[in-house]
């Protein structure tokens, strides 16, 4: 019945819209990254450029790293970001708890391809533990779509080394959690073009993997075991295409016992180029903000 739904579903779209070529679509994605902060975050914090490795880095009030950082990998289906959403989002949680914020604006496909993106983001990591700025149990590391899926896989991965400490807590927005796209549900959530917009995320998985298969635990954290992860909050959209996966993750993480906080809103909350508003955003924001007061009240 699924199949057959599927292909339902599909063929009545289909007459209903002409298909965008993916080139135009990554193309849009790029002309709506927003390397520069917007001028609202401009004004309300203290922005630093720095160069961690090969990694360009944009820091949000980098004088109160000792009160604790966050650290925010954009979401673009790894050909783009960050956007407006991510900024306006790292600004928000810095406001709420006084830290620092810290945007990794790892390198994108296809310029550069698996583990490029994983590989910028640990080193981030461990040269700031290096010179002792992101400090044990003070710190969180965040991510939507795409920086989503990237920070459950470098969470995992930091929690087997003994020298980085782990972050405190992990915040995931509609995380991209399987390159392959292989739920049969992912159609199941009445999007306006969802075979459209799987066709794109199609392109841009290969265009990041490169020559890993999809299904690489590093690409795809949706086929790792999710143990011995920080306190999680994760949420997702009631009409995003990754609705089932994170649905899948969130029994995953409840069985392995994960300290959980999870949200579903209405609407999308993934690949946002600009942010969101209303009661169910407000609402998350708050818990997502408390989460990182939690942990970082121990």
């Amino acid at each position: 019945m699924g199949r057959i739904r599927d292909a339902v579903v599909t063929g009545a779209r289909a007459v209903q819209r002409i298909p965008i070529p993916s080139s135009v679509t990554h193309q849009a994605l790029r002309e709506a990254r927003s390397p520069q902060p917007p001028g609202h975050v401009l004004k309300a914090h203290a922005i630093e450029h720095e160069m961690i490795g090969r990694t360009r880095t944009v820091w949000l009030d980098e004088h109160r790293a000792a009160d604790g950082i966050i650290v925010h990998l954009h979401g673009g289906a790894y050909v783009s970001g960050p956007f407006a959403s991510d900024w306006a989002w790292l600004s928000r949680q810095v406001e709420a708890r006084n830290c620092a914020g810290l945007m990794v604006d790892y390198r994108n496909a296809p310029d550069h391809q698996h583990p490029v993106a994983r590989d910028d983001v640990e080193a981030v990591i461990e040269a700031l533990a290096a010179d002792g700025r992101l400090r044990p149990g003070r710190w969180v590391l965040s991510g939507q779509h795409s920086g989503g899926g990237l920070a459950m896989v470098v969470a995992r991965r930091l929690a087997d080394r003994a020298d980085v400490p782990a972050p405190s807590a992990l915040i995931t927005m509609s995380p991209w959690l399987d390159l392959e796209l292989s739920n049969s549900g992912i159609t199941e959530t009445d999007q306006a073009d969802p075979v459209h917009e799987r066709r794109l995320l199609r392109d841009a998985a290969r265009r990041y993997a490169g020559r890993t298969p999809l299904e690489h635990p590093d690409l795809s954290p949706i086929n790792a075991s999710l143990e011995h992860l920080p306190p999680i909050h994760l949420s997702v959209g009631l009409r995003d295409l990754f609705l089932s996966d994170v649905r899948v993750a969130r029994l995953q993480l409840e069985e392995h016992g994960t300290d959980l906080s999870y949200r579903e809103i209405n609407g999308r909350l993934g690949l946002q180029l600009i942010p969101r508003r209303g009661e169910d955003i407000e609402r998350l924001h708050r818990e997502q903000a408390e989460l990182i007061a939690r942990v970082w009240s121990r």
